[in-house]
This record gives C-alpha cells, sequence and structure tokens, in this order.
C-alpha cells in the first residue's frame, strides 16, 4: 500500500524515463561489501555510507523474506528494507512512523540504500518517486504488527554474533555472564483503567478487545500481612508463614528489557 494511487502511478509509469539503472536485487550486506554498485547519485551520501557501515555488517543477504508474490496486482511490501527503516528510526530518535517517513522523503538515496523500490525519472521529481516507493503513514505501523517475530529475533542473533566476533580477542567468555532488567509497557486497554468497571479485568483467558497483542503481566509483587480477623489457619506442616499474603500489581500490556554482558575494561 503506497501514497500514490494505482492510476497515478500506471499513468506515469507510461510516461517514465529513468536517470538510473532500475533497483537491482541488492541488500544492505551486499551493497557493504560492494559500494561501487551504488548508483552515481547514491554514490555521494554521507548518511548512506554512514548507515552502510552501520547496519551492513548484519546479514541481510539471509533474512527471511515474506512472500513477495503479488496479492490483486499490488506487490506487498518487504519485511526487509521495512525493519531496515525501523533501525533508522530508533537511531534517529524518531517517536511516529509519519516523523520516520518525512525523513525517508527527504532522503531518497538513503530510501533506494534500505531497499525500497526507488527509480528516479526526469519526468517528475526525486521526491515524488520515494512518496511512490513508500508504503504510506497508515500502513506503516500495520507492517510492524504484521511482521512475524522470528524475523526479528533473526537480526538480534545476528547482531550478537557480530559482538561476539568483534570482541573474542578482549573477552572470550563473552556472554557467559549476562544482567537482564525489563521495563513495562502499559497497553491503551480499558482493562488497565481502575475506574473503569470489568468483572475479572485480569483473567488471562479475556484478551482484551482493544489490543489483541499485549498481554497480562505482573509489576511487582510482595507479601502483605493478613489482618488478624481473616488469617488463615496456622499451618501444621507447610514452612509458609500463615500470616502474609501474596498481593500483586497486574496490567495488561508489553515488556521492554534489555541484557548486558561484562567486558574487560
Amino acid at each position: 500500500m503506497t501514497s500514490i494511487p494505482i492510476v497515478t502511478r500506471f499513468w506515469r509509469s507510461l510516461h517514465t524515463t529513468a536517470l538510473a539503472e532500475p533497483r537491482p536485487p541488492l541488500n544492505l550486506h551486499t551493497l557493504w561489501n560492494a559500494p561501487d554498485r551504488l548508483p552515481t547519485w547514491v554514490q555521494g551520501s554521507p548518511l548512506v555510507l554512514r548507515y552502510l557501515d552501520l547496519l551492513g555488517p548484519l546479514d541481510w543477504e539471509h533474512f527471511p523474506e515474506r512472500d513477495l508474490t503479488p496479492r490483486r496486482g499490488m506487490p506487498p511490501v518487504p519485511f526487509r528494507p521495512f525493519v531496515a527503516a525501523c533501525l533508522v528510526k530508533l537511531d534517529q530518535g524518531i517517536p511516529y512512523f509519519s516523523g520516520l517517513r518525512r525523513y525517508l522523503v527527504d532522503h531518497p538515496a538513503l530510501t533506494w540504500t534500505l531497499g525500497f523500490p526507488v527509480t528516479p525519472s526526469r519526468n517528475y521529481d526525486l521526491r515524488v518517486a520515494v512518496e511512490q516507493a513508500l508504503p504510506t503513514q497508515r500502513h506503516f505501523p500495520r507492517l510492524l504488527r504484521k511482521i512475524p517475530n522470528e524475523h526479528l529475533q533473526y537480526l538480534l542473533a545476528a547482531t550478537v554474533r557480530l559482538l561476539r566476533t568483534e570482541l573474542s580477542e578482549v573477552t572470550p567468555d563473552f556472554g557467559k555472564v549476562v544482567a537482564l532488567d525489563t521495563k513495562h509497557i502499559l497497553a491503551w486497554v480499558r482493562e488497565n483503567n481502575p475506574r473503569t468497571y470489568i468483572k475479572d479485568r485480569f483473567d488471562k483467558n479475556r484478551q482484551p478487545a482493544a489490543d489483541p497483542d499485549c498481554r497480562l503481566g505482573c509489576k511487582r509483587k510482595h507479601n502483605q500481612r493478613a489482618s488478624a480477623e481473616n488469617a488463615p489457619p496456622t499451618p501444621t506442616a507447610d514452612p509458609v508463614p500463615a500470616d502474609t499474603l501474596a498481593v500483586g500489581e497486574y496490567y495488561w500490556g508489553y515488556a521492554s528489557g534489555i541484557v548486558t554482558t561484562k567486558v574487560h575494561d
């Protein structure tokens, strides 16, 4: 799904004379190993060279791409350039996909390098070619919800392998001891609103209708001393204290985590 209507794209395709060679089936890793394969209008971009050095070492060549067979006459947006664009979004500190799309439109050479099919033409401005190649602003978050988790796990594993190789001489025991921390992210659902009455709001078998992907989690859990009136009977065999109750803070949402490992010096 792109922002240029299908009729407009078809009309322009009949009256377009290309300024550069068509988009070859290349990826960031291939271009990183062979920068001479970049078109002339891309080679002079310092931004492109920076992101080739940053993202190019990852094994994009074997990235598990989706089925790109056209459906209803429209080819689906590949996951590979979309994931690369999301990494640019993180690196640039862009909070919203609308800002990411504006950034890609403002940098056509980077958009081409990431893998979007930008084909310059003499008949219209290069920004129009980028607009034609990019998904719409509303389609970006749809792709984020649709991409399988194993695609992202593939890049995570590739990143760890690169780090292990880079630090093999400095710390041979890389990754043997790790530290993990997570941060909860609340979902925008009625179940998290304490002012809204919902029966069994924290029943994990009742998925919130507003967010089918969120999960029930416990932010923190602690023991609370029971009142004297409702205290349970003292157990005769179980060593667990009888005057405490487990109390937890539950929310529907997600968890963002970071894993670190110690490196010498």
